[in-house]
């Protein structure tokens, strides 16, 4: 008996030990619940040397323009999940998350997009059109302009850049490891100015020093392409960065130059 009592005794003291931290988070939830909403607290995160968005302009998306305070609401009655989609609408935010910690504030956190190039309308000859356009990130998806902003980032131009569903697609993958390419690698990113493909997907590239045309081809084996160009810059170009105003690459084992 004294044996069966003690067992009994010890599955008691187990249970409370599982309810009583249950019964005290739901008394946290439920005084957190009645609490009113004191502030907002907003962290934009993501890459330091873009500034899209400020703090003033999440506060104007996560309250509707004012519309939708928030302070001093009961936080039990803040739908997080409605706020969350309000803040998504705007383009160029990559990722939201609304919570509400135990000061009774609501915290929102943002990343914003990182442009990992800009496409501009050009002319038959190259030259910018006019200051419109759009940035792809790095999944090939296009976020618009920032009326405040104006972010440093690859320029790329033609058609073929002007419908991003491409660069979303496996066919695309190549044009997109090429972006990232000259976004890594520190000489080329100095020195390619701008990339120009056509409808389908021929290439050449603009460059800084030599203002040369550089024909690519198309995206595919784009790295032995550029050693080889690599070469040519170390023992040809640079004795006369403007000797030539063409190279083509875009042939196996050979360039050819005007």
């Amino acid at each position: 008996m004294l044996r069966k009592f003690g067992y009994s005794w010890f599955l008691l003291k187990r249970s409370l030990w599982l309810i009583l931290p249950i019964a005290g988070i739901g008394m946290a939830e439920s005084r957190l619940g009645n609490q009113r909403c004191n502030d907002l607290i907003i962290s934009i995160q993501g890459d330091s040397g873009a500034h899209f968005l400020n703090q003033m302009d999440v506060r104007m998306l996560v309250t509707e323009n004012g519309g939708d305070p928030l302070l001093g609401s009961r936080l039990k009655d803040v739908a997080l999940n409605d706020l969350e989609n309000r803040v998504k609408r705007n383009k160029l935010i990559r990722k939201c998350q609304i919570y509400r910690d135990l000061r009774g504030n609501i915290v929102v956190e943002v990343e914003q997009e990182r442009p990992l190039a800009r496409w501009i309308s050009t002319s038959e000859n190259g030259e910018m059109q006019n200051a419109a356009g759009f940035y792809i990130n790095d999944d090939g998806a296009s976020f618009p302009l920032s009326d405040s902003y104006s972010a440093r980032a690859l320029l790329v131009s033609g058609s073929y850049f002007k419908d991003t569903k491409k660069l979303q697609m496996v066919k695309g993958s190549a044009m997109m490891d090429l972006l990232r390419f000259l976004n890594a690698d520190p000489f080329w990113k100095a020195q390619v100015a701008q990339v120009n493909a056509d409808r389908d997907g021929e290439i050449y590239l603009l460059t800084v020093l030599g203002d040369q045309k550089i024909e690519l081809g198309m995206a595919e084996d784009y790295q032995s392409k550029f050693k080889k160009l690599r070469l040519f810059y170390e023992k040809v170009l640079s004795q006369d960065w403007s000797r030539y105003k063409r190279i083509s690459i875009k042939f196996q084992d050979q360039i050819v130059c005007e």
